[in-house]
């Protein structure tokens, strides 16, 4: 959400890519666009509780990188589709033991969108300027 988008680290969270600590959103979604028909090449940014600022970037190909107060956290694979409520996101860290975890975005108002997740968990996000990885940064060979 991320959908943290980000949004997914411990199994209870995002998104839109956060931790334990992710903000919860309370009071109504106020009235805006739809949800982005794709993710693909949008970045979204969510505060948690503790003041830590989570910015996950979802590029295309199903690929997502988190940041956690600007340094590289985590990323993983992330996808878009239906589920049993609607479109939702889905983001797994890479890794042996990683849980996916899934979030419901809502409408977009002035940049930013609540996403519903497991036991109608709600974070606030907001969109921020998307920023292509650095192929530099890869492990892989062209």
């Amino acid at each position: 959400m991320a959908l943290g988008l980000g949004a997914c680290t411990p199994p209870e969270d995002e998104p839109v890519s956060q931790d334990d600590t992710a903000l919860e959103m309370s009071g109504e979604e106020a009235d805006g666009e739809s949800a982005p028909e794709g993710f693909a090449e949008t970045a979204w940014r969510v505060t948690s509780e503790d003041g830590a600022r989570y910015a996950t970037f979802f590029d295309a190909g199903g690929r997502y990188r988190d940041l956690r107060n600007g340094d590289p956290w985590q990323e993983g694979e992330w996808t878009y589709s239906d589920g049993p409520n609607g479109k939702q996101i889905c983001l797994r860290p890479d890794g042996e033991n990683s849980v996916e975890t899934c979030w419901q975005p809502g409408s977009v108002n002035d940049d930013r969108m609540v996403a519903t997740g497991q036991e109608d968990r709600r974070i606030e996000l907001t969109r921020i300027t998307y920023r292509a990885p650095d192929p530099s940064e890869g492990d892989e060979e062209e």
